[in-house]
């Protein structure tokens, strides 16, 4: 017997535990929503939402409609998933796989075209702040767990990336600008990744500016034939 109050499992019961979910992500984020607060704003039990999505972040995957958990393409990271950059036998640099596998993810869905799933993405995260905060949850726990919280640096590193990544994305899925949306994903990642290896090897500090004094004393030059 079901409880009292409790939908039964049925055809539209995972069509209302996703309903439930988007909601329950737009209003109070990623990190804080629970898979009992979903449950209960469907009106089923908590096991449900287990039984048809597995976890919160692939449940997340599928509010959003992405193609898969980006998480995946930590493997292509250093010391990431695979066990480091020493996994592939093809000699690719792990910049090159990161960006062949940041692809990938929006182009291995069959049910619409390719990259129709960043389209959809990026349309919900640009009308909707809370969207975007969830969103960024989201990567926080599932790409970028690994990064220290104190570490600037790492920040830093983790953004300069994201935005090369995310920028590329949108060129060739939204703006379709030509090479990129009609070239390979291994002829892209063949171009890019080379930047995004000297990324991930670190970012060069910029350099204290120069005092108010050194910069407005005059430089003296000498003169031709004459005394310094």
């Amino acid at each position: 017997m079901p409880r009292p109050g409790r939908r039964r499992g049925s055809s539209d019961t995972r069509a209302g535990i996703l309903a439930a979910a988007q909601a329950e992500f737009l209003e109070t984020g990623y990190a804080t929503t629970t898979i009992r607060a979903i449950a209960r704003r469907a009106e089923v039990d908590p096991a449900l939402v287990y039984h048809y999505f597995g976890d919160k972040p692939n449940l997340y995957v599928e509010t959003l409609r992405l193609p898969a958990d980006p998480a995946a393409i930590r493997r292509a990271m250093p010391n990431g998933g695979d066990g480091g950059d020493g996994g592939d036998r093809s000699g690719r640099s792990p910049g090159t796989r990161l960006v062949e596998r940041f692809l990938a993810q929006w182009e291995d869905d069959a049910a619409g075209p390719q990259g129709q799933g960043w389209v959809t993405m990026a349309q919900a995260v640009s009308t909707s702040p809370e969207a975007a905060r969830g969103f960024r949850e989201f990567l926080t726990e599932r790409v970028w767990t690994d990064a220290a919280t104190d570490d600037v640096e790492a920040h830093w590193q983790r953004a300069v990336i994201s935005s090369q990544l995310a920028g590329l994305a949108w060129n060739r899925y939204v703006l379709r600008a030509e090479p990129l949306a009609s070239a390979t994903r291994q002829e892209i990642a063949a171009r890019v990744g080379p930047t995004i290896d000297r990324l991930l090897k670190g970012l060069e500090s910029p350099e204290s500016p120069e005092s108010p004094e050194s910069a407005a004393r005059p430089v003296r030059r000498s003169r031709p034939g004459g005394r310094r």
